[in-house]
């Protein structure tokens, strides 16, 4: 796929600026209307003529099918191609779709005379005051939105490289009740969040929250997109790892919101990784009892896990994440190239978290995993993309049936009760949160073996790929009666009763567990070495 597909009413430029466009990025340009008259033999006023608009809506669906097979062109489609969901989708699957506006009196002007419009009936005006009020909406929706108004195709498609993102756009859905929306993965998509922030229309200034270095990397790209379709933004920082989730951080987080005067139709963008994400996700959640905010995880722990679900939280002295709130966002955005940027040490950590959710959901992503770690390691890109794509899947999968964590989405907690215990008894920020997973879910696959719970087929799968992955060779140095401690305030527990996810076999696991204490702490000492 790849594709750049250009919509917008008759008369937008769709034609002439593809062309260009196609020419500056050395691609193959199509155009639909084009190739469905050279497929029928006849010209599109005949087809209308002989087959009436539902025939040529049935030709120019599959003539979109076909060419959207194709990889790396640029399609010019027809003004009413957007309309039916099966074309949308197609044109949204793994492409960048392109909306080209112009004022109604500018199309008018633009069509006066044309020849070979069917649909141009009785006048111009006409038929541009009935249909284009049922197509605008679709059009608004697309990745980007260009206005063409007294502009030169020339700068329409300079315009639209400078906003393009870098290979192919992959969304995927998460069905929440109230509160879908979509991941959106690929590479360089700054212009494609500013177009998201513009359709929500929000009071301004847009606030963006981020910590210093994510801030000195990037945020003027994002800033710089924002600003060229009219939007001001203010930013917060919030310090680095951990201690952006103490109640200091969030203080200024409502401070600077006060200060901008954000109100309940504001928005709000967490750039950055799970802390910020988390921080910035709760002040959303209750500044004026909840507004919008939008999640831009910088970091491959982030994009695969933090940012999904909409659980955000801050820390308290009593425990991780114990004051926290369930506001989902508008949407995601995971942009790779963002990880060139990461440090080894955080890369690795968040293959926890995708080894986690294989293990718990799909053992065919267990098996890619086994074979392609050491692509994964080495950042290779296609093998980023797919290892993303598939635990964003599979996690959002979960959220959608499960969004308030009352069953299903538990399992996700695999390997987490341990962790977060190693967490809290090493000291906030000095374990890495991937490091402490991986050894929580060391202790849990024991357990799920000697409670005869699991198989030990997928006890030393899971260790073998940790153990590759570099996560376990430092044992985490913390304190039996610490460890104790931390986790007698695991939120899972019940009645006082420890609770655990166990493996049941590689893509199966079981939540709510409870284990013999005396079994817990003798797996603990045997991990962990206590």
């Amino acid at each position: 796929m790849n594709n750049f597909v250009l919509v917008g009413f008759m008369g937008s430029g769709k034609s002439t600026v593809g062309r260009i466009l196609a020419e500056r990025t050395n691609r193959l340009f199509v155009d639909l209307d084009d190739d469905i008259a050279a497929d029928a033999g006849r010209s599109i006023s005949e087809i209308f003529a002989d087959e009436g608009e539902a025939g040529f809506r049935r030709r120019e669906a599959h003539g979109l099918r076909r060419a959207l097979m194709k990889q790396d062109i640029i399609v010019a489609a027809g003004g009413g191609a957007p309309l039916p969901d099966e074309n949308w989708h197609q044109m949204r699957e793994g492409n960048c779709v392109v909306s080209l506006m112009a004022e109604p009196a500018e199309l008018a002007r633009r069509l006066n005379g044309a020849r070979g419009r069917p649909l141009l009936q009785p006048d111009v005006p006409s038929a541009i005051a009935t249909l284009l009020p049922n197509r605008i909406g679709r059009y608004d929706a697309a990745d980007l939105v260009i206005g063409t108004d007294g502009r030169k195709p020339v700068e329409v498609a300079h315009d639209i490289e400078s906003r393009l993102p870098r290979g192919g756009v992959h969304r995927i859905a998460i069905d929440v009740p109230n509160a879908p929306h979509e991941v959106t993965i690929g590479q360089r998509l700054p212009s494609l969040v500013a177009q998201t922030v513009k359709r929500m229309a929000p009071s301004q200034p847009v606030v963006i929250v981020s910590d210093w270095v994510i801030m000195r990397h990037h945020l003027r790209p994002l800033a710089d997109a924002l600003k060229s379709l009219d939007i001001t933004a203010t930013s917060v920082s919030v310090p680095l790892g951990e201690p952006a989730k103490e109640l200091e951080a969030l203080a200024a987080i409502y401070v600077d919101l006060g200060t901008t005067g954000t109100d309940r139709q504001g928005c709000l963008i967490a750039l950055g990784g799970g802390t910020v994400g988390d921080v910035a996700g709760f002040a959303a959640a209750t500044w004026m009892r909840g507004i919008r905010y939008i999640q831009v995880p910088t970091t491959l722990l982030a994009m695969v896990d933090s940012s999904i679900g909409g659980k955000t939280a801050i820390n308290l002295p009593a425990g991780k994440n114990l004051a926290g709130a369930v506001h989902q966002p508008v949407a995601i955005f995971s942009d790779l190239e963002y990880l060139e940027t990461l440090a080894d040490a955080e890369f690795r950590s968040a293959l926890a978290e995708i080894t986690k959710v294989a293990l718990v959901a799909d053992r065919s992503f267990v098996d890619w995993l086994s074979v392609n770690l050491v692509a994964l390691l080495g950042r290779d890109k296609p093998a980023m993309l797919e290892a993303v794509r598939w635990a964003v899947a599979i996690k959002a999968g979960v959220v959608s049936r499960d969004p308030h964590e009352t069953g299903e989405r538990a399992i996700l907690n695999y390997g987490h009760t341990v962790g977060h215990a190693l967490e809290r008894a090493a000291g906030f920020g000095r374990l890495r949160h991937g490091e402490a997973v991986a050894w929580g879910m060391e202790v849990a696959g024991r357990l799920s073996l000697s409670s005869g719970a699991g198989t030990s087929e997928a006890v030393r799968t899971q260790h073998a790929l940790l153990q590759r992955a570099g996560l376990l060779a430092n044992r985490p140095e913390v304190k039996r009666a610490d460890l104790w401690q931390a986790l007698r305030h695991d939120k899972k527990s019940q009645a006082g009763a420890l609770r655990f996810v166990l493996l049941r076999e590689i893509g199966r696991a079981d939540y709510g567990c409870e284990v013999d204490p005396n079994l817990v702490w003798d797996t603990l000492a045997k991990v962990l070495s206590l």
